[in-house]
């Protein structure tokens, strides 16, 4: 049995978000500030995680917009090490889903696929891939996956706030987390062919809980839909973030007052990068 595992990454396609520090100028998932932030968020929490894999026998998609310049998606390329990271580029009307699907099939001749989805503001625990590695594998051989798709969700995870540190265990068996395992095909669904909400109901699913959380949403203040959920806790199961992050986070102060108009609150700790990137320069990671 021949089993190719992908992550796939949908960063900065035509989606209906609409992030908390946009100025509502242009086209939001082009804004160069809310590329810049995200630019940041994925370096210091999302590619570390990835880089921390335990089994690192994967390839990463990630889906960007068609007119995203070059030096940026190369640069975020460029933060992940030691894994094979591939670059898709969707056009206007496209589905990132279908490309997806189209990329597995012109990358792999595997009889079995794996898709997790991963959102680039988030992490993963070291052990994710290898537990899905254990599932997707014992699920084949038991052809719990000859006929159609298996959906593997994990319920235990966690959050993490940047502005506090804190940490807290969230339970959530429907998180943005699943992966869907399946016969490679044209045909094939992807994980990304129903709101994660709704995999479990149109998939069969085993629910895979674990006494350790293999998730964390990262809370920061560029994304509206964040919100800090589930139980404190001063010991989560593993922690994200590169080394030397916690030492650079600010000590936290009260706001007085809204910040000066036309101007977003994270902006200026990012200038530099975002001049770098509105000149068609190389963008400079982990200061």
């Amino acid at each position: 049995m021949v089993l190719k595992k992908y992550i796939t990454i949908r960063y900065n396609t035509a989606a209906g978000f609409k992030p908390s520090q946009w100025n509502g100028k242009g086209r939001v998932n082009l804004d160069p500030v809310w590329l810049v932030e995200r630019l940041a968020l994925f370096d210091n929490y999302c590619a570390p995680s990835l880089e921390a894999q335990s089994l690192k026998d994967f390839t990463v998609l990630i889906a960007f917009d068609a007119d995203t310049h070059e030096n940026y998606v190369c640069a975020v390329c460029n933060c992940i090490d030691g894994i094979e990271v591939k670059p898709i580029l969707v056009e206007a009307g496209e589905d990132h889903g279908a490309r997806f699907n189209a990329s597995v099939q012109e990358d792999s001749d595997a009889e079995f696929v794996s898709l997790t989805r991963l959102d680039s503001d988030d992490a993963l625990a070291p052990s994710f891939m290898e537990r899905i590695d254990h599932f997707a594998r014992r699920e084949i051989e038991r052809r719990a996956v000859d006929e159609q798709p298996l959906y593997i969700a994990f319920p235990n995870g966690q959050n993490f706030d940047t502005a506090t540190g804190r940490y807290t265990n969230h339970e959530y068996a429907m998180s943005a987390f699943g992966t869907l395992v399946e016969k490679r095909s044209p045909a094939m669904k992807g994980v990304y062919s129903d709101h994660h909400q709704k995999m479990a109901t149109r998939y069969n699913t085993i629910v895979a809980p674990s006494k350790d959380a293999q998730w964390c949403i990262v809370i920061h203040d560029n994304n509206a839909a964040n919100i800090l959920r589930g139980e404190p806790t001063e010991a989560p199961s593993f922690r994200v973030g590169r080394l030397g992050a916690e030492a650079r986070r600010p000590a936290l102060a009260r706001r007085e007052g809204p910040p000066p108009a036309g101007r977003s609150a994270k902006a200026s700790r990012t200038v530099g990068n975002l001049i770098r990137f509105l000149s068609g320069r190389p963008i400079s990671l982990r200061k």
